[in-house]
C-alpha cells in the first residue's frame, strides 16, 4: 500500500543578483513624469524616466528584478520594491516623493505606474483630475488622456489591452494598448517568436503546439524524428517511464511481502486500545522512483514515521528495474523482512493487539 508524502511548499522572492538587462528605452530622451506614467515591462528589462530636481532635471532608471504571479520585484536606482498586485510603496528620487504602484501582473509582463501623488488621492496643480495614459484603467472615455476607454483600459482607438487575453480577436500590441489582428502562421511555418504562430508556440525556429517545433528529421535530435503532421520532434524509440517501472517492481515477490507489512501496520493503526504513542511509530511504506539510465529505474521502498520519537525514515528495499529487457532485481536492505516475520506479526495482532503494538512499533525513545 502506498501513501502519498505531503510537501509543503514555499514561494520566496529573493532575487536580488545581478541581470543581464535589456535596455527598453530606445536611442531617444527619458520620458519626463510630471504627474504619473505606466510602465509595461518583463523581467530583466530596464528602462530610464526623468524628473524635474528644482532647476535641473535628474535620470533615473527602473528595472524589474523578478516577476511572479501575483507579485514583482522592482529596483529604481540602488532601492529594490517589492509590491504586491494593487499595492503602492514610496520612496524619495530627487527631492520628491514618488509612488509605485503595481496594477497588473500578466503573461510574465508587470505592469505598473510611477505617480509623484498618491495614486486616488490627490490631483495636479489646478485642481483637473489627472488622466489616465494609455495602458491605465479606467470606467469611461473622460478617465483617459485620449478620451478612449474600451475593455477596462485607455488606448487611443479600437479594442483596449493590456495583454493577449483581453483580446477577443488577435493580439495585443503593448506599445499602443490596443488590439490588432495579424496573419498568424500555421504548425511548421517559421517563426521567431510565439507571437507569430497561430498555436503560440514557437520553437526551433518553427510553429508547433509544444515541445520541440521541427519541420524534418534534421531539426531533431539524435534518437528523436520530427511527427510531420504535428511538427513536434518525437522520441523515436520506446518511451520509458517512471510509472511503468514502479508498476513492474509492484508485481514482483519483493514488494508484494512489501505490501503485506503495510497491510499488517494498516491494522496495528486500528488496534482497539493500542498506545497512540505506538501507533505513530508503525511505518507507513513509501514508494519512489528515480530514473539511472533510458530505460532503468532504481524503485525504492521505505519505511516512514509521522510521529515524534520514531525511527527515521528507511530504505528497506531496492528493486532495480530495466524495462528494456523486461526485468526487475530486488534488493534487500533490511534482511529481517520475511514472511516468517509477517506470519508472526498477523498471530500475534489477532490474539492481543495491545501486546503486539510495542513490538511492531519502532521508536528511538
Amino acid at each position: 500500500m502506498r501513501l502519498p508524502v505531503i510537501f509543503a511548499v514555499v514561494f520566496s522572492l529573493l532575487l536580488f543578483g545581478c541581470y543581464s538587462t535589456q535596455n527598453l528605452g530606445g536611442g531617444g530622451e527619458a520620458p519626463l513624469i510630471t504627474d504619473s506614467k505606466n510602465f509595461t515591462m518583463k523581467e530583466g528589462w530596464q528602462e530610464n524616466f526623468r524628473l524635474a530636481a528644482g532647476e535641473s532635471v535628474e535620470t533615473h532608471k527602473v528595472s524589474v528584478t523578478s516577476v511572479a504571479p501575483k507579485a514583482a520585484m522592482l529596483k529604481i536606482d540602488s532601492k529594490p520594491v517589492l509590491l504586491h498586485i494593487t499595492e503602492t510603496n514610496n520612496l524619495s528620487l530627487s527631492g520628491k516623493t514618488i509612488f509605485v504602484t503595481l496594477n497588473e501582473v500578466s503573461e510574465g509582463y508587470a505592469r505598473f505606474s510611477i505617480s509623484l501623488s498618491q495614486p486616488g488621492t490627490s490631483q495636479p496643480p489646478g485642481g483637473t483630475p489627472a488622466k489616465t495614459q494609455n495602458g491605465g484603467k479606467c470606467s469611461v472615455g473622460s478617465d483617459c488622456q485620449s478620451s478612449h476607454c474600451s475593455n477596462g483600459y485607455c488606448c487611443a482607438s479600437g479594442s483596449c489591452c493590456v495583454s493577449d487575453s483581453n483580446c477577443s480577436v488577435g493580439k495585443c500590441n503593448t506599445t499602443t494598448y490596443s488590439c490588432f489582428t495579424a496573419l498568424l502562421l500555421s504548425d511548421g511555418s517559421p517563426c521567431n517568436s510565439n507571437a507569430d504562430c497561430q498555436s503560440n508556440h514557437c520553437s526551433n525556429g518553427y510553429c508547433c503546439a509544444s515541445g520541440k517545433c521541427c519541420l524534418s528529421n534534421s531539426n531533431c535530435a539524435s534518437g528523436e524524428t520530427c511527427n510531420t503532421t504535428t511538427h513536434s520532434c518525437v522520441q523515436s524509440g520506446p518511451v520509458y517511464t517512471a510509472l511503468a517501472a514502479e508498476q513492474k517492481a509492484n508485481s514482483t515477490l519483493a514488494a508484494l511481502l512489501i505490501k503485506r507489512f503495510s497491510s499488517l501496520f494498516e491494522d496495528a493503526r486500528q488496534c482497539y486500545g493500542g498506545s497512540d504513542t505506538y501507533k505513530q511509530c508503525l511505518p507507513y511504506v513509501v514508494v519512489r522512483s528515480e530514473k539511472t539510465s533510458t530505460s532503468v529505474f532504481r524503485v525504492a521502498y521505505s519505511y516512514s514515521f509521522t510521529g515524534v520519537g520514531c525511527c527515521p525514515t528507511t530504505e528497506v528495499l531496492v528493486i532495480t528495474v530495466d524495462l528494456s529487457a523486461d526485468t526487475a532485481t530486488p534488493q534487500w536492505l533490511d534482511n529481517s523482512i520475511t514472511s516468517t516475520l509477517a506470519d508472526t506479526m498477523n498471530s500475534s495482532l489477532t490474539s492481543n493487539c495491545v501486546s503486539a503494538l510495542q513490538y511492531i512499533a519502532c521508536k528511538t525513545s
